[in-house]
């Protein structure tokens, strides 16, 4: 019987990534998928700044930004358009990177899931995930101690038992193991049952030399979005609706969908009655954004689609997988190995669900605005920008609240204003490192990290002294001034100028004094913060650290 630590129920984008997050954590994991590789066709083709971070600390980044920028212009924007030959109706998103400098050291960009995958999987096997396809579970329990599940290969039909103290399953929108679990999905009816074209078609003239990255289309035949290669030569459209809107098959555009059908619909959204369209598949699927009501049941976790299922329309569905793994996986680490309490764990729910339920609404509200107005309003939540979505804000008891900020009970924060308040993302400046620039995201990897202003030396002993109680490590670092012989500095082009004087952008970013510290989690998110330099700053900051892991 197998052993590992834990066992991971799917082997898709979210399955893989959490294979991949608990190998940088050293944590022995077995993913079992019940189809014989990843993915095949080029779902989820929008990836986020946080999704981008996450690749970084994996230390992917760079193979991810090559293979995207093979296939798709970088910096595309998001419009709507009556055909694509045609009349432009609205410009939501001129450029995706525009304006976001200063807010994280990556960048957003296009790439579809099928090549996606293959890179997480090789990093995830690097850092030793095991990986076993043509695989299904056929049924699973769970007692105080762990998870029992018995797994059967699908050629073969022999069966194996499989013992981990923790199973996650990124088994799909349909989750079986979610059903067993009994837990139930909240948000929004069916909107459509809808259908994505894969196609090949010289839509370059069409295209007219235009950076687009989504493309909505609106006209009264279909109603849905491109996502085409940079050549025009190809692609995929996703078809919501078709013809009448106010005709119930409207609505049902995969009841009856034929190739020449497909086709069809694809010349339709092009606008050219006579390209040459050549089909090469079609999904169907159904456009629906609910969110389950918890993602833990004792010792078993889900995540993404498993947890919540959304339309693409602003492309939250694989970000938000992907950050639910991330979030996991540090959790996991440090409980398996005994460096945290076990309600840890139950963080997760309390941080990732109020994010997946924010996902799902913010997807249905760009859902009915730019594609299906005829659903009306009722029921819609405002829409907030794409830049809070991406940068969740958390309230468990893996953060130790800050006792002189107001808590306004808002789910959103935006992350330039967010000043290293603890459950949001530290924010990113850059640094000098010896003759390095690197970015303050760079220091957070799988370790807890404390970073102090350049007055805040005493905290290097604190640091020291709570590690020892604790036994958990800490790394820390004091971010001194240029010239000021620390190992870490500001960095002067982004110091703020008053009058002859220069302000570090160090404890203005992250809300301190300069005698003031910062406790980041190993997922880059605030734990705890001290404002200035106390006498007993080590009883402080290993009271913070024991109440985060929950011990």
């Amino acid at each position: 019987m197998s052993e590992p630590e834990v066992l991971v129920i799917g082997g898709s984008l979210v399955g893989l990534a959490t294979s991949m997050f608990l190998g940088t954590h050293g944590v022995p994991c077995l993913s079992i998928e019940k189809h014989r590789g990843t993915a095949i066709h080029p779902r989820a083709g929008f990836f986020q700044l946080r999704t981008l971070e996450m690749m970084r600390v994996a230390g992917i980044d760079e193979q991810v930004i090559a293979a995207a920028h093979a296939m798709y212009d970088p910096n595309g924007g998001m419009n709507a358009v009556e055909t694509l030959a045609g009349r432009e109706i609205a410009n939501y998103i001129p450029d995706i990177n525009q304006g976001i400098a200063d807010i994280s050291p990556a960048r957003r960009l296009f790439m579809p899931q099928q090549v996606l995958e293959p890179i997480i999987q090789r990093r995830a096997v690097e850092l030793g995930s095991q990986f076993r396809y043509s695989t299904e579970l056929v049924s699973f329990e769970q007692d105080d101690d762990g998870v029992t599940a018995v797994v059967r290969d699908v050629d073969s039909l022999k069966e194996e038992r499989i013992r981990a103290k923790y199973m996650v399953a990124c088994d799909g929108n349909r989750s079986p193991v979610r059903e067993k679990l009994g837990i139930a999905m909240q948000g929004h009816p069916i909107m459509s049952h809808s259908v994505t074209i894969y196609f090949r078609a010289d839509c370059s003239r069409a295209l007219r030399g235009r950076n687009l990255g989504v493309i909505y289309v609106n006209n009264p035949e279909v109603r849905g979005f491109f996502r085409l290669e940079k050549t025009g030569l190809g692609g995929f459209l996703v078809v919501f609706t078709t013809g009448d809107i106010k005709d119930p098959a409207a609505r049902r555009t995969a009841d009856g969908i034929t190739i020449e059908k497909a086709a069809q619909l694809v010349r339709a959204a092009v606008g050219e009655a006579d390209l040459d369209v050549k089909v090469e598949d079609v999904a169907k699927w159904v456009a629906v954004c609910r969110a389950a009501e918890t993602f833990q049941h004792g010792r078993i976790l889900i995540a993404g689609d498993a947890a919540h299922t959304m339309t693409p329309t602003g492309g939250y569905g694989g970000n938000t997988g992907i950050q639910d793994a991330h979030n996991l996986a540090w959790k996991l680490a440090f409980v398996t190995r005994g460096a945290a309490g076990p309600r840890l764990i139950d963080s997760y729910d309390s941080e990732r669900q109020p994010a997946g339920r924010q996902a799902i609404e913010q997807a249905y509200n760009r859902y009915v605005t730019r594609s299906d107005p005829d659903l009306g309003t009722d029921g819609m939540k405002k829409a907030i920008p794409d830049i809070h979505i991406e940068f969740n804000r958390y309230r468990s008891d893996a953060v130790v609240p800050d006792p002189d900020a107001i808590d306004d009970q808002i789910v959103d924060i935006d992350p330039r204003k967010s000043y290293a308040l603890p459950g949001t993302r530290a924010p990113h400046i850059m640094l000098r490192q010896g003759d390095v620039k690197i970015s303050s995201l760079d220091l957070y990897h799988s370790e807890f990290v404390l970073m102090a202003g350049e007055a805040g030396e005493g905290w290097i002993g604190a640091a020291r002294q709570a590690s020892e109680q604790t036994g958990v490590a800490i790394r820390a670092h004091v971010v001194g001034s240029p010239g000021s012989g620390e190992k870490l500095t500001d960095l002067p082009p982004y110091r703020e100028k008053i009058s002859s004087l220069f302000t570090p952008a160090f404890p203005v970013a992250y809300g301190i004094e300069p005698s003031g510290a910062v406790l980041v989690r190993p997922d880059g998110y605030v734990a705890w913060r001290q404002k200035a330099f106390m006498p007993d700053a080590a009883a402080s900051l290993s009271g913070a650290l024991t109440r985060v892991l929950c011990r």
